[in-house]
């Protein structure tokens, strides 16, 4: 969800919107060279690798996703990823090509990056995660080449008993589950399944398999959230802490699972312990220790910048646990001001400063340096090549201090500046939305937002699907809400005026008419695949 949201949080004064700009289709040109990108589409690329007998390797992104542009730096810039790139079709689909988010939808895919490696004749086979080290990124790709066992058919194996190889369990274990979707595993089978994964998975292969038992943990814990219900019995409780800890010290594990160490202590950590007890104190220790050796890995496995500046992040996240609104130790304030101001200074290479920066960020929000995330921000837009994607970051800094006007006025810089359909749709949802809920009474200006917003859909006939949809439905939701009585009824009325005039264009029967049909008419939401 932090992809579809573009990843960002919502200054000195804001100078009036820029001119509306035209429509930009992205390329592959952003791409670190050193990978043939086939050039011809992602039909055309289907048909070549089933004429030539290769898999092919589909990268789902876009230009201004600090996460895609952590993959540029640290997967496809490397040796490794190149060299096996010829034994593929590797194939490039940026979400503001036209028909992108119609192909979204068709492959089940919303957030940005998405990895996906299909047989030649077009299944599945794996969603590749993002958030490994090369070395294990590439083992598992060489794995997944060598097997061309669809991961949907060795889940249902899996869990049915069926026959299953070790490479078959790395196949699960490093499944990119972030983006899956719902694609292999609903939702609602998540926890009970990898709990099920974790104790099956062989223990020769024991770190490979710490992927599938932190899954069940931040599973477990996440739907404690939703449900307000304990995350654990007593017994099942004690035993994954006994596990958790076990596993937590061994370089290892600690490698297989950087994304989780690095993301998911408040989760886990509070959902294994109580405050103020030693089973938390224990977890806190451990955690911390083996987000210290992470840090101190050199050479080959070293960290990337932005993974680094997440081990602070991950300490103040544990410094926080008890104490959410309580003082952070000031050796610890220091050393994320010295992080950040070396990494400001030392990295330039664009992909890498865009994903070091936006977690530097990150790491000062947590931290509550609102006033240094400001001023790092602001400086770098005029550094950046997408400062429409940091403009979100300010007005969330605005915000959060209660400026609201100065948050909305961000947040239309930030639209106005935006490149891409899709991205300039979901920008224009962010401002639009942000006035709804900071300046509702400014019923004039969210009526010319809105015509503005949902004029960056007319005249596209695939523009009705994926992440773009999903956002109109949310809008609409929140439109309907805003806009019961009065005049802001009035302006409803003729936003739903001015979607019947787009929606006409589209072609009878298709599905992203029917979602634009649906648009502003409460209790007819738009159709959800994928």
């Amino acid at each position: 969800m932090a992809a579809l949201a573009g990843c960002g949080r919502k200054a000195p004064a804001p100078e009036a919107p820029a001119a509306k700009p035209h429509h930009v289709a992205a390329t592959a040109g952003h791409l670190p060279a050193g990978i043939d990108w086939y050039p011809g589409g992602v039909d055309a690329a289907f048909a070549a690798a089933k004429a030539s007998g290769k898999p092919l390797f589909l990268y789902w992104g876009a230009e201004w996703c600090p996460p895609c542009a952590q993959i540029k730096a640290t997967i496809f810039s490397r040796r490794e990823f190149q060299e096996r790139s010829r034994l593929f079709v590797p194939v490039y689909l940026d979400g503001d090509t036209p028909s992108a988010q119609k192909y979204g939808e068709k492959f089940g895919i919303v957030g940005y990056p998405t990895m996906i490696l299909f047989r030649p004749e077009g299944t599945e086979i794996t969603r590749l995660p993002g958030g490994v080290d090369i070395r294990l990124y590439a083992k598992i790709l060489d794995v997944a080449l060598a097997s061309a066992r669809p991961v949907a058919d060795i889940l249902a194996a899996a869990r049915q008993g069926g026959e299953t190889a070790q490479n078959d369990w790395k196949l699960l274990a490093y499944y990119d589950w972030a983006t899956d979707n719902g694609h292999v595993l609903p939702q609602a089978e998540r926890t009970a399944t990898f709990r099920q994964l974790a104790a099956r998975c062989p223990a020769e292969i024991e770190a490979d398999c710490s992927r599938l038992f932190f899954e069940y943990l931040s599973s477990a814990a996440r739907g404690a959230k939703d449900s307000k219900k304990p995350a654990f019995d007593g017994l099942e409780r004690a035993d994954a802490r006994r596990k958790l800890l076990t596993l937590i010290d061994q370089p290892s594990v600690q490698q297989a699972n950087v994304e989780h160490l690095l993301y998911a202590s408040p989760d886990v950590v509070g959902a294994l312990s109580d405050a103020g007890t030693p089973e938390r104190r224990q977890l806190t220790t451990a955690w911390s220790a083996a987000l210290d050796t992470l840090a101190a890995l050199k050479g080959e496995g070293a960290l990337s910048t932005k993974e680094q500046l997440n081990v602070l992040r991950g300490r103040v996240l544990l410094a926080k646990l008890d104490a959410p609104d309580g003082p952070l130790p000031p050796a610890l304030l220091d050393e994320a001001r010295r992080a950040v101001a070396r990494v400001d200074a030392t990295v330039t290479e664009p992909a890498a400063r865009t994903a070091a920066i936006n977690a530097a960020v990150g790491l000062y929000w947590e931290a509550g340096l609102d006033a240094e995330g400001n001023q790092l921000l602001t400086a770098e837009l005029g550094k950046s090549k997408t400062p429409y994607y940091f403009m979100l970051d300010l007005a969330d800094l605005a915000e959060k201090v209660g400026r609201k006007d100065e948050a909305v006025q961000w947040l239309g810089r930030a639209y106005h500046g935006a490149k891409g359909p899709a991205t300039r749709f979901q920008w224009g949802y962010n401002y639009l939305t942000g006035m709804i809920e900071m300046t509702p009474g400014n019923v004039k200006g969210i009526e010319q937002a809105g015509l503005d917003v949902l004029g960056e859909l007319d005249g596209s006939p695939d523009a009705f699907y994926q992440r773009t949809r999903i956002r109109l439905e949310q809008l609409s939701d929140q439109l309907l809400d805003w806009g019961r009585t009065g005049e802001a009824a009035k302006t409803v009325g003729t936003l739903r005026a001015r979607t019947q005039e787009i929606c006409v264009k589209l072609p009878e029967g298709d599905e992203g008419r029917a979602a634009c049909e649906a648009f502003l008419k409460r209790g007819q939401p738009a159709t959800r695949r994928g």
